[in-house]
């Protein structure tokens, strides 16, 4: 017995006012209950204080005279449907957009007899995974017990990476607030589009956190109102690394990128760390890892596409509850000894919406490149 879901057109969201109740998501760490993370108020004219507001009243009885009553020239339409629009929309709507233009295709099959979930992009599927049995996450108990004694030396990240651990990325790339906005926008829409689509897995396969079957865990932060497998925030640093390991291979030529490869290298490690971590904190098994990097990988391959088009690459897995997770065991792809299988790719078009963050990222890139 099978069921379909998916986002539609995706109208849950209310009027856009405060996203209803659509919160609480993954590597957000319950940040916000908006689903934007963090796009959420970005962007957003300030309420004016009620001095201002009177004063301003005040100003236009004493100066309107002067705008004598006369034929008006009609206000020059901006263009319909067109992407350069976004430039002229504060933040958070830029990212609704985002969300909306990628969940919109987006969908799953369940498998209630085999237990199983296949998540599909434009009726493609790029993630067959089924829920490991008890004993699976039994076995995964031992791995947890010994990375307890990593806490006092890892305490200052895991606090630190409870919600989007955004610096940790910035640092690898010498990324800016002021100058790098938009690849710091690309960064966060893909961080919060992982969240939404690792909890479709999680609502699903529902499958108890360690804590909730091993006694001797004792998470050392709170644990999520959420399944356990995938992870949420390794599918987020997975994602992330995957794309800007795009972007920095495309940008190669930019001089503050030249040791392209060496910064890619760095990325998959630190998203090995990030999704450790959780681990090490108590709340996620090695095998959640496993199947949130592999979906992460997806998303971001799926981000990278609508940006300027590519292949996406599709994988089943099956946990090995004896199997601990490693980034150089990841970076095999296919690995069977852990549980993963390739399942093929297919190829996804661009969006003029993702097509204008890469590009207004990407000038962020040759400003500093000697180009212009």
């Amino acid at each position: 017995m099978s069921q379909l879901g998916g986002f539609g057109g995706f109208g849950g969201f209310g009027g856009f006012g405060g996203f209803g109740g659509f919160g609480g998501f993954g590597g957000a760490g319950g940040s916000n209950f908006s689903g934007l993370g963090p796009f959420l108020g970005a962007g957003a004219d300030a309420v004016y204080d009620p001095v201002l507001a009177q004063g301003l009243q005040v100003t236009e009885q004493a100066i309107t005279h002067v705008a004598r009553p006369h034929h008006e020239p009609t206000a020059k339409e901006l263009g319909f449907s067109n992407p350069a629009n976004m430039e002229l929309w504060a933040d958070w709507v830029r990212g609704s957009l985002y969300i909306t233009d990628f969940l919109k295709d987006i969908d799953w099959r369940v498998d209630e007899d085999q237990k199983k979930v296949c998540l599909s992009y434009g009726h493609n599927t790029f993630l067959d995974v089924q829920r490991p049995a008890m004993a699976c996450f039994e076995k995964q108990l031992d791995f947890m017990i010994a990375y307890l004694d990593q806490r006092p030396d890892r305490t200052p990240e895991i606090l630190t990476q409870v919600g989007f651990p955004t610096a940790y990325f910035a640092m690898i790339l010498g990324l800016q607030a002021a100058p790098n906005r938009y690849i710091f926008e690309l960064i966060a829409i893909t961080q919060v589009l992982a969240s939404h689509v690792a909890m479709i897995l999680k609502h699903h396969l529902a499958c108890r956190r360690p804590d909730r079957i091993g006694a001797k865990v004792m998470p050392m932060i709170p644990t999520p109102a959420h399944g356990s497998f995938p992870s949420a925030h390794a599918t987020e640093a997975f994602a992330v690394a995957e794309v800007l390991r795009g972007f920095v291979e495309y940008h190669r030529n930019a001089d503050q990128w030249a040791d392209f490869e060496r910064r890619q290298e760095l990325l998959s490690k630190l998203a090995e760390r990030i999704a450790v971590n959780r681990t090490v904190a108590g709340v996620h098994y090695p095998i959640d890892t496993w199947v949130g990097a592999i979906l992460g990988r997806a998303i971001g391959q799926i981000v990278l596409a609508k940006c300027h088009g590519r292949e996406v690459e599709g994988y089943s897995y099956r946990a090995v509850g004896t199997k601990d997770f490693f980034v150089k065991e990841f970076v095999k792809k296919q690995n069977v000894e852990f549980g993963v299988a390739s399942t093929g790719s297919f190829a996804v078009g661009t969006s003029p919406l993702f097509s204008f963050l890469w590009h207004k990222a990407s000038d962020e890139v040759s400003l500093h490149d000697g180009s212009q």
